[in-house]
């Protein structure tokens, strides 16, 4: 049997390239330094082939991928060349517009939109990753909605409520379809990070008192947050994710604060925490960490594409509750980390459906 994953991409920004560019990486060098997990099952990350990609935007619609994820706005590290990969970038529909913060710096393409029910269909797309921008709720359900018409796999790493909606979930359980998201969880980043100090202090005993989170960066998802309106859903999902590592609820504020264009795409990020420990003995801890997000969240979707392959691989359809507690900020359902850890090593030792 074929270990070729066929992907289709919606929205060629900064992790798409990362994604392309990681891909070829693993293929080439053949390393397995930066991977979680190298093999997930029988599934590599060379075993993960992009057969579709959809975008607004006039630089990358109708170029071949290994070059449109290369265009401005794009702005994150190039850390390899891509072959050229035979995939044309499609033209989206363009349903939630622009958002007048970042409006400069995408120009819509005047191309006819493609039917990406069809195009996923034709290239015979097994799993669709929806990378579109935080706010860009009506294209994530168009997109939703041709994976549900051409059977295929929908993985949505934005912060529009697909995998946690119950709409959602009953339309993809009763076409037996796997559905995973919502909101990726970056590999390394202030989410991960925060939510993992805090269970840590939680429970060697300490109480915590307040803390926040504060993310400045550069790139187009860094400049959406100053769109209050698609920043609001960013910092609430955010919020919920890290409160959920403390069992009791305390004052916390998590999200991006400000955008700085020559950042281009890094971030750094800046944690502050206040609690008591034994004796009711203050102690203040303050972090900052720096990095680029391209990769950090290119390095989680290649573990979600494998696990959501294997997954159906073993018969699992409708919303997949591991996968998307590894992966992802605001999942259908939260899993302690221990009893996570199980469910994945038994997923990744499933026998497969022939």
């Amino acid at each position: 049997m074929s270990r070729e994953i066929r992907v289709a991409i919606a929205g060629v920004g900064n992790s798409a390239s990362s994604l392309v560019q990681g891909i070829e990486y693993y293929r080439q060098q053949k390393k397995t330094i930066g991977l979680a997990q190298p093999k997930i099952g029988p599934y590599a990350v060379p075993d993960i082939h992009i057969v579709a990609a959809f975008d607004i935007d006039k630089r990358k619609v109708g170029k071949d991928l290994s070059e449109a994820i290369f265009q401005e706005p794009n702005n994150t590290r190039k850390f390899v060349q891509p072959r050229s990969l035979g995939v044309e970038v499609q033209m989206a529909q363009p349903l939630d517009g622009v958002s007048p913060i970042a409006g400069e710096k995408i120009l819509v393409s005047d191309s006819k939109p493609s039917n990406t029910a069809k195009t996923l269909t034709e290239s015979k797309a097994g799993v669709l990753v929806n990378l579109t921008p935080t706010g860009a709720s009506r294209a994530s359900q168009m997109y939703a909605q041709a994976a549900l018409q051409s059977k295929t796999a929908f993985i949505n790493a934005t912060p529009a409520r697909i995998a946690s909606n119950g709409a959602w979930q009953s339309k993809y359980r009763k076409k037996k379809i796997p559905l995973v998201g919502d909101d990726v969880m970056d590999q390394i980043g202030s989410t991960i990070l925060h939510r993992n100090v805090l269970e840590l202090l939680v429970d060697r005993g300490v109480r915590i008192g307040e803390t926040y989170q504060l993310d400045i960066g550069g790139g187009t998802e860094s400049e959406l947050s100053l769109d209050k309106k698609r920043y609001e859903i960013k910092r609430n999902i955010k919020t919920s994710a890290v409160a959920a590592a403390v069992p009791y609820q305390f004052p916390i504020v998590a999200g991006s604060s400000d955008f700085v264009d020559f950042m281009e795409n890094r971030r750094t990020s800046y944690f502050n925490i206040k609690g008591e420990y034994f004796g009711g003995t203050e102690f203040f801890l303050d972090m900052r960490m720096s990095l680029e997000d391209g990769p950090a969240c290119a390095a989680i979707v290649t573990d979600v594409i494998r696990m959501t392959r294997l997954a159906w691989d073993q018969g699992q359809t409708g919303p997949l509750i591991a996968v998307s507690a590894y992966g992802f900020k605001a999942p259908p359902k939260r899993i302690p980390d221990q009893t996570l850890k199980q469910e994945l090593a038994t997923l990744a030792k499933g026998t497969k459906h022939s």
